[in-house]
């Protein structure tokens, strides 16, 4: 084995010297070509290569170069908070009023037709804590009980939170997927006592720009969890839900109210597109309360945030359905002029 690397190696370096060997005596013949040879065939390519060397120079300086890429390091990373503090809000942009007339028309004949009360408002979405546009009301009712839909406060309260349930993901699909009234028990209690699980919702209320709405942390009606007695103005959980569009942060919850269970998908649930939070609960007199919160595209493809409550006689939940669908029909096709609003 030994002979025969040897005896390879000597081959190999026997080649290598004889084409060494060959390339010096044609490049020393080229050279002598060129001593040779007259003098402006020598001067003048060397004058042609010196004239494409400055040129050259010249229009890269012209040009200039890219600028360089600053790097900069970071010892320790910093995660950014799920919802980052609002700049100073700005004027706030009119939507077309001839609209909103035509949709308080419709919402009015909606109520007639059907024997109920309702309570809308749509607002354009704007980043957490901002109001881009106008925000439209219509129907006889501005506010109401949130019943299941205050989850979804309830559900950035608990993300905000250091320790949180391992259980998570089940009781979010459970609470906003299925409208599971044990699940927003669940996700509320974690939060702590009464007073401390309110204060931590009304913190959520505060960041997306909400100073007035506050928990309900006590009731008269018996079995009936005091949260969900909060009152939450339609005009207020509109502008919560055009926020929560642009909240990259919350998307764990917001994806939730994308996939909702059939029973709870009526009324803006049938807009393609839509993310909805549905509740149904009752009034003292037993009064049917259908309440909803939303992120619809419109016919004319903007986003908007819309919040939507219906009251009913006593046993007469279909009426209620059926005058939501109503109204998120108009809504899809009469909200304009939200363009101003963006993430």
């Amino acid at each position: 084995m030994t002979g025969r690397r040897s005896s390879s190696g000597r081959l190999r370096g026997t080649g290598r010297r004889i084409t060494a060997s060959s390339g010096y005596r044609g490049a020393l013949g080229s050279a002598r070509h060129v001593w040779h040879a007259p003098l402006p065939l020598v001067v003048v390519p060397m004058a042609l290569v010196l004239l494409a060397v400055i040129v050259f120079g010249a229009s890269r300086s012209a040009n200039g170069r890219p600028a360089p890429v600053e790097v900069t390091t970071s010892g320790t990373p910093t995660p950014s908070p799920s919802r980052t503090p609002p700049p100073p809000p700005g004027p706030v942009e009119p939507v077309a009023d001839v609209n909103l007339a035509v949709l308080r028309s419709q919402v009015e004949g909606i109520e007639s037709r059907y024997g109920v009360r309702v309570g809308l408002a749509v607002a354009g979405v704007a980043p957490v804590g901002q109001r881009l546009t106008a925000t439209w009301t219509a129907g006889s009712l501005t506010s109401g009980p949130t019943w299941g839909t205050l989850d979804v406060p309830i559900a950035l309260a608990v993300l905000d939170l250091d320790r949180m349930p391992s259980n998570l993901t089940y009781l979010l699909t459970k609470s906003i997927s299925e409208s599971s009234l044990s699940s927003d028990e669940a996700l509320y209690t974690f939060l702590g006592g009464a007073d401390d699980a309110a204060q931590a919702v009304d913190k959520v209320f505060q960041e997306f720009g909400d100073p007035v709405t506050t928990v309900a942390t006590s009731t008269d009606r018996q079995g009936v969890p005091p949260f969900t007695q909060t009152d939450w103005t339609v005009a207020s959980q509109s502008e919560f839900a055009g926020q929560l569009w642009c909240s990259s942060g919350d998307w764990y919850v917001t994806s939730r109210m994308r996939h909702v269970d059939d029973e709870h998908s009526y009324g803006f649930g049938g807009v393609v597109g839509s993310y909805i939070k549905t509740s149904e609960g009752t009034t003292a007199d037993g009064s049917v309360v259908a309440r909803q919160m939303a992120i619809i595209p419109t016919s004319t493809g903007e986003r908007v945030g819309v919040s939507l409550v219906v009251t009913a006689p006593p046993d007469r939940t279909g009426a209620a359905r059926e005058a939501a669908d109503a109204v998120a029909g108009q809504v899809y096709f009469t909200a304009r002029g939200f363009e101003a609003g963006h993430c």
